[in-house]
């Protein structure tokens, strides 16, 4: 079963991609800022953090960093309404982050997770 930690301040989407990810067979922990959402990854392991760039405490870019030390084989999936510029991109890109653009299909949701159980399917065989 793959764990999730969903991080985002509007409560419609906690409830819907939660709900989502949940019918899809994934635990889910939701958080609402970037102190719970610290506490919650140095509480437990996740495999994947659906996480909101604009949080009310925090950026997610640098949430994204202390998420990565504390936890470095979790994938983070940034979520954002804006565009993300060449550099943020390329920061995504070279520390295995996925991005997804607000609004979002849940299709896209889905890809993504499927995705990354893939890629861990494939690194777990290897190893």
């Amino acid at each position: 079963m793959t764990r999730i930690l969903l991080v985002d301040d509007e409560s419609l989407i906690l409830y819907s991609l939660s709900a989502a990810l949940r019918h899809g067979g994934s635990q889910v922990v939701t958080a609402a800022n970037g102190k719970d959402a610290l506490s919650e990854i140095r509480r437990a392991s996740y495999d994947i953090c659906f996480l909101d760039i604009h949080l009310p405490d925090t950026n997610g870019f640098d949430l994204m960093k202390i998420v990565r030390e504390i936890s470095p084989s979790t994938k983070i999936v940034l979520m954002t309404a804006v565009d993300l510029d060449e550099a943020q991109m390329n920061y995504l890109r070279h520390n295995d982050g996925f991005y997804l653009p607000k609004p979002f299909d849940l299709e896209e949701v889905r890809s993504i997770v499927k995705s990354i159980q893939t890629a861990s399917a494939a690194i777990a065989l290897d190893a």
